[in-house]
């Protein structure tokens, strides 16, 4: 420092830089370190060195290389800014890490160039601004989860929606229009009972208070779009703070739930439903098992004619399962019934007519039955077994009383009617239909032919 000025002025100068809180250091042309104040010093001790490593008579620049730590980039930006302030006169200025053994630190240097004749010197300022660098980093991490946040609430499939205290909306994200409908400038300030239900039992301030306690943080609700569109929404909610942690709005999440609950109801349906026709299919086989025992002679002949029955009953079952159990086109039933009892030459002796009719389920099953009936008794004494039988099979919707007619004709043959006991089959054809479907039936015999007819009420079938 006796380089720089006389020394009586020595004494006040270092006065002066002792009483400031950064940290100098003067350096000679080659990094030599002259002088340095008070706030140095104890900076080297801090950092784990001693005086006599970084103080008066040390080279700056090894100094600062480890100082810098592990950051080589670093170390080597200080030596070079410094060499170039001596060259050009520029201020160098940088900030760097300067960890301590017990936290994290970082310091501003500043370097400026200083002449005296023909010499050189540096005047190097350090100051801490570890609390200022922290605060930046924290404003950044801030601004970068601020724009996470609001890309998350922008492209979430939930909907999300804040709202005040006096539950007027204050945010409403994509998710919330293609949910409800409304547009963000339209929704925005509503209140949020504009979402709810006619009549919804709970109010909008209920639901704030609960939220506000601690006692809810998420529950199932209906709501309603703008188009009148019920909608089942699992709300997940929580309260809004400000800085001052006060609470100042209230955030809610509300998942679409409405298809899940519709699956969920769908499936128990069916549940029931199932339940309702097993029992339903138990019932009519134990009548078919009651009345064939009734009227068979022997244990072949009820074996035979049960095996028989439930085979046709099980035919009307397919149907229904490949329908899912809705209707089936009655072309199909009557095709599905004759098909164990043609032959390749029945072509031209059984002719089927009828516009496209949809049966019911109870329906497919009754007449199903039926016609199993009339082709079982035409294949052992009727048209299907003598050679110039024929069987015409139609239907037709009554333009009076919209009822279904279904005829069953066979022509052309020789019929014994003491052949045709009354026995199961006669029950199937004259009351069966009759009860299940609230139909009126006809079944007639006579020497030259067979007629059957029922007429179907409209609620049991659809016409095309």
């Amino acid at each position: 420092m006796q380089e720089i000025v006389q020394t009586d002025e020595l004494s006040d100068v270092m006065d002066m830089l002792n009483a400031l809180d950064d940290e100098i250091v003067v350096l000679s042309s080659t990094g030599c370190i002259l002088a340095s104040n008070t706030a140095w010093d104890n900076f080297c001790l801090e950092n784990g060195g001693n005086l006599a490593s970084c103080s008066v008579g040390s080279n700056y620049m090894a100094v600062c290389t480890p100082a810098s730590g592990s950051s080589n980039a670093v170390a080597q930006i200080i030596p070079d800014g410094l060499r170039r302030t001596l060259t050009t006169g520029n201020t160098f200025r940088c900030e760097y890490p300067c960890n301590s053994p017990t936290e994290k630190r970082w310091f501003e240097l500043t370097a400026n160039r200083y002449q005296r004749g023909d010499k050189q010197f540096l005047i190097v300022q350090h100051r801490n601004i570890t609390k200022r660098h922290i605060e930046q980093e924290e404003i950044e991490q801030a601004h970068i989860n601020s724009n996470a946040m609001a890309a998350l609430v922008a492209t979430t499939s939930d909907a999300i929606i804040s709202y005040d205290l006096d539950g007027k909306i204050i945010t409403w994200n994509p998710s919330a229009e293609r949910l409800y409908g409304y547009e963000r400038a339209e929704i925005i300030g509503q209140p949020l009972e504009t979402l709810y239900p006619e009549n919804w039992p709970t109010r909008a301030s209920y639901y704030r208070d609960e939220i506000i306690a601690g006692r809810l943080q998420d529950f199932e609700a209906t709501r309603v779009a703008k188009d009148g569109t019920k909608r089942e929404v699992w709300v997940s909610c929580a309260p809004i703070r400000s800085m001052e942690g006060e609470i100042i709005a209230i955030s809610n999440i509300h998942r679409d739930v409405t298809d899940v609950r519709n699956a969920e109801r769908a499936r128990d349906l069916i549940s029931k439903e199932v339940i309702h026709r097993a029992k339903n299919m138990l019932s009519v086989v134990l009548a078919i098992q009651r009345q064939t025992a009734r009227t068979a002679e022997t244990l072949e002949e009820f074996t035979q004619n049960f095996g028989a029955r439930l085979a046709s009953l099980s035919k009307s079952t397919d149907l229904l399962v490949h329908n899912a159990w809705s209707n089936v086109s009655l072309d199909d039933v009557v095709a599905g019934h004759l098909e164990p009892f043609r032959s390749v030459n029945d072509g031209q002796r059984v002719v089927i007519t009828g516009p496209q009719i949809k049966l019911q389920p109870d329906c497919v099953q009754a007449i199903g039955m039926a016609i199993h009936e009339l082709a079982t008794n035409s294949s052992k004494y009727g048209a299907l077994k003598q050679g110039r039988g024929k069987v015409a099979i139609s239907w037709h919707v009554a333009r009076a009383d919209g009822r279904l007619h279904f005829r069953w004709l066979e022509t052309g043959v020789v019929v014994e009617c003491k052949s045709v006991r009354d026995g199961f089959g006669t029950t199937v054809l004259t009351s069966y239909a009759r009860t299940v479907l609230n139909a009126d039936t006809t079944y007639e015999m006579q020497a030259d032919g067979i007629e059957w007819t029922i007429d179907v009420p409209s609620t049991h079938f659809q016409a095309s």
